[in-house]
């Protein structure tokens, strides 16, 4: 319905009359200034009140009756990204939905931990002396056999080579100029030659013998002979046992030389195993010993791979076995899931009735760090039905999400919780049960839109 205006009959519409009608008096002379009489206070708002509804209509009829007409006038909300709202809501027709998945999957015990080196060696001194050099500081990583602190050698360099002259002194005592173990006491010219005495004195002995059984000598010269063969034969033990003995003390200086030359070689500390230095315990100047009070100078860790320590509740043990498959996270890299193998299980449970396991977890890229908190999940024999749907169907936030159950044509919202990520897909622990028809784009709907099939 169009607004119309009133026409009154003693009021002329033109607004230059409108005016002077209502600046005059009923007889038609002008009002002196002052306050006009209460009858005259109604034109004002008469005339106010007519313009306000000739605007109203015009709107009406150009936003209504324009749109009805033409279709160019048209009546929305924009939203704050500029939007019409009027496009907010598609189409029942044109969403599309998308069915949740079930997947046949590995039983999960989630479980807790931490890292740990697989290796983590205190390396000590083997020799004293003064730190000449230190080469490796916290956060280097070696190789094995790598230096990491050098030991004054000057000392130990001194001893080796006093060593060394006492060895060639008793080769040359021995006539000893080749392979040691080569050595026959029988060769030495004092043994030869107290061998040859005893023959001698053999020889003489036996004539003399065939000559007393004659009677051609007499009974002290017999005795004499005997005596002088008994002498050759106590000669030539005792130059046997001498360079019987000086060959062991050869032996015995080869000995001692072997050990100042690993003296010699242990101021030179190398890193037993490929690693990372934790501590540096040493600097260049201090003095450091050996032996049962050896001085500890880096303190070396091997975290390739490493060890990640599970502990199961006793109500579980029986469902762990060695090769099962870990999947772990750490709050360094959220976003990242890290895989091990379970290869060490405790032979006993400690006094908190628990277990301790022990999954093996590459790390060649040193990204992880021993002693890092771990929540895992370890994948067990057993299988369980896993409910999936894809990403873009959920709202996230955080470990909780929103979906939409189509039921009947109409779109229900459904709080669910959620599991780990799998390419373009995400676990629903609770909230489905497996049969479900979710909205493909759920920012496209709310609860109670109608949904085509």
């Amino acid at each position: 319905m169009n607004p119309t205006l009133i026409e009154h009959p003693n009021i002329d519409m033109n607004p230059l009359s409108l005016k002077h009608a209502v600046d005059k008096e009923p007889d038609g002379k002008v009002p002196a200034t002052g306050s006009p009489p209460p009858g005259r206070r109604r034109w004002p708002m008469i005339v106010l009140a007519v313009a306000v509804a000739c605007a109203g209509g015009a709107w009406y009829a150009h936003v209504w009756l324009g749109a009805a007409g033409n279709g160019k006038a048209t009546l929305g909300f924009v939203s704050n990204d500029g939007a019409d709202m009027n496009d907010m809501a598609a189409p029942a027709a044109s969403i599309a939905t998308v069915p949740v998945e079930v997947i046949p999957r590995n039983d999960i015990l989630r479980l807790t931990g931490s890292l740990a080196a697989d290796e983590r060696s205190s390396v000590a001194s083997n020799t004293s002396g003064i730190v000449a050099e230190v080469r490796v500081d916290r956060g280097s990583r070696v190789r094995k056999g790598d230096v990491m602190v050098q030991i004054d050698p000057t000392d130990a360099k001194n001893e080796l080579a006093e060593g060394q002259a006492r060895l060639e002194e008793l080769k040359a005592r021995l006539g000893l100029d080749g392979n040691v173990e080569d050595f026959n006491p029988q060769d030495q010219p004092e043994v030869r030659l107290a061998k040859a005495s005893a023959d001698l004195a053999a020889a003489n002995l036996r004539r003399a013998k065939e000559l007393i059984a004659k009677k051609v000598i007499s009974d002290e010269v017999y005795d004499q002979m005997e005596t002088e063969f008994e002498m050759a034969n106590q000669r030539y033990r005792q130059s046997l046992l001498l360079i019987k003995q000086a060959y062991a003390t050869c032996k015995t200086a080869m000995a001692k030389l072997a050990i100042l030359e690993k003296a010699v070689a242990d101021t030179t500390i190398r890193a037993p195993m490929d690693g990372w230095v934790a501590e540096k315990l040493v600097a260049v100047g201090e003095q450091i010993s050996s032996g049962m009070q050896a001085t500890e100078v880096v303190t070396l860790v091997r975290i390739d791979p490493l060890r990640l320590s599970l502990i199961v509740p006793q109500q579980d043990i029986a469902r762990i076995e060695p090769g099962q498959k870990v999947y772990f996270h750490v709050d360094s890299f959220p976003d990242r899931t890290f895989e091990a193998a379970v290869r060490f299980i405790a032979p006993v449970v400690n006094d908190t009735r628990s277990m301790v396991v022990e999954a093996v977890a590459p790390n060649p890229d040193g990204l992880l760090r021993p002693g890092l908190f771990a929540t895992a999940e370890l994948e067990l024999r057993q299988q369980r039905p896993v409910i999936f749907a894809p990403i873009g169907a959920v709202q996230k936030n955080g470990e909780v999400g929103r979906v939409f159950v189509v039921r009947d044509g109409v779109a229900r919202e459904q709080v669910v919780a959620l599991g780990e990520r799998i390419g373009s897909k995400i676990e629903i622990r609770f909230g489905l049960s497996g049969g479900e028809l979710l909205v493909a784009r759920p920012e496209l709907v709310k609860d109670g839109d109608k949904v085509g099939s």
